[in-house]
């Protein structure tokens, strides 16, 4: 089995479109016959990333008034990556200081979860700042269980 093309999609600011990505993401992996736990993984972190750019990146703009992109691609055999281009100010998710789950819930901060759970479910992440333009790259190889 060939990797599909990979795919770019232009989203907006509007928390419809999670249902819209997701929808896309599973038709374009549906070629990749990927198990189910690798693909709840990358749903998960795809539905984590889009919700924050839409609640904190865009957080000042009314919905749909700002656009962005996700692209999905399998660069090698049984690795899938996802890129997520926007222009919201710079910030990088990855350099938040790591959530202590071991701790009592009422003495976590809040927030920070969503990012923990995406740096433990993919394989590999990176931030980088270019231009006016967040860029946040995900990658999965499959069959890796999530890290602890």
């Amino acid at each position: 089995m060939s990797a599909p093309a990979p795919l770019q999609l232009t989203l907006v600011n509007d928390l419809a479109e999670i249902s819209r990505a997701a929808a896309a993401f599973e038709t374009w992996a549906e070629a990749l016959e990927l198990p189910m736990a690798d693909l709840m993984a990358l749903q998960l972190a795809l539905e984590e990333t889009i919700t924050n750019i839409i609640h904190h990146g865009h957080r000042d703009q009314p919905p749909g008034t700002r656009s962005f992109t996700v692209e999905f691609s399998a660069p090698a055999p049984g690795r899938i990556r996802l890129t997520l281009t926007d222009d919201a100010p710079a910030y990088d998710p990855l350099a938040r200081a790591e959530v202590d789950v071991s701790a009592p819930l009422e003495d976590r901060p809040i927030g920070g979860l969503g990012v923990h759970l995406v740096k433990k479910l993919m394989t590999h992440a990176a931030y980088e700042r270019r231009g006016p333009h967040n860029i946040l790259t995900l990658e999965r190889i499959l069959g890796t269980p999530a890290a602890s």
